[in-house]
C-alpha cells in the first residue's frame, strides 16, 4: 500500500485553505484539488509498503513522535511548483513551525533508512499541497488568480500528532485514510537532546 507521514490540521485551517480552494476552482483550471478533509502537511513520503513495513514504520514513528513536545505551526503563502507562473502544483508554505517540521521529517527519514527505504534527495520543504495540474487547460486563468488571490492565513495552531497515511489515488483526487495516529509526548529534555525544537525553541535545519 502507497503510504506516508504528515502533520493533520485543524478544521478551521482546512476551512481556510477549502475557501481558498473554492476562489481557484473558478479559474476553471483541469486540477486534482485535494479534498478539504485530506489536507495535510507532508513529513515523508514512503511509497508501497507491505504490511510488515508498515507496522514496523509505526513503532519508529511512535519513538520519533516522543521525541518531540506539541508545537505552534502557521500557514505562510500561497506557492506554486515550480513556479507561480508555470503551476504544475498549487500549494501553501509553512512559516512558523517549518524547523521543527524539517528536523521532524529528518528523523522520519533516518528511521525509515534503517527499516531499508530510498533515501529523499530532494530538500524538504513543509507544505500543504491543494491541488495538481492534470493538463494546461485554463492555466493562465488559474494563474491569474493565484498572483491577485488576497487569501490570508488563519490563526496559528498546536501541531499535537503525527498521522501515518495510506492514499489511494482516483481520478477524483487523492483518498487518505488514517493507519495511526501518533501524539506528540516527549519532554524538552528529549526534544532538546535529539535536536528537535520544542516550543519557543528555534531547531537547527533538517538534513
Amino acid at each position: 500500500m502507497r503510504v506516508f507521514v504528515g502533520i493533520p490540521l485543524p478544521n478551521d485551517v482546512r476551512d481556510s485553505l477549502h475557501m481558498l480552494q473554492r476562489a481557484l476552482i473558478e479559474s476553471g483550471a483541469d486540477v486534482n484539488w485535494v479534498a478539504p478533509e485530506h489536507l495535510h502537511v507532508t513529513l515523508k513520503f514512503f511509497g508501497e509498503l507491505s504490511e510488515a513495513h508498515v507496522e514496523a514504520a509505526k513503532m519508529r514513528l511512535a519513538r520519533v513522535a516522543g521525541r518531540q513536545l506539541p508545537f505552534t505551526m502557521r500557514l505562510a503563502e500561497i506557492g506554486a511548483f515550480p513556479s507561480l507562473d508555470a503551476p504544475r502544483v498549487v500549494w501553501v508554505g509553512i512559516a512558523e513551525g517549518a524547523e521543527t517540521a524539517a528536523c521532524l521529517a529528518g528523523l522520519i527519514e533516518q528511521e525509515g533508512m534503517a527499516l531499508g527505504l530510498r533515501k529523499e534527495e530532494r530538500p524538504f520543504a513543509a507544505h500543504v499541497t491543494l491541488g495538481r495540474l492534470r493538463s494546461p487547460r485554463h492555466r493562465q486563468a488559474l494563474v491569474q488568480r493565484l498572483q491577485a488571490s488576497s487569501w490570508q492565513p488563519p490563526h496559528p495552531w498546536q501541531a499535537a500528532s503525527l498521522t501515518l497515511y495510506h492514499s489511494v489515488l482516483t481520478p477524483a483526487g487523492p483518498r487518505y485514510t488514517a493507519l495511526a495516529d501518533l501524539p506528540l509526548t516527549g519532554s524538552r529534555a528529549s526534544s532538546a537532546a535529539s535536536g528537535v525544537a520544542s516550543p519557543g525553541r528555534p531547531a537547527p535545519p533538517g538534513p
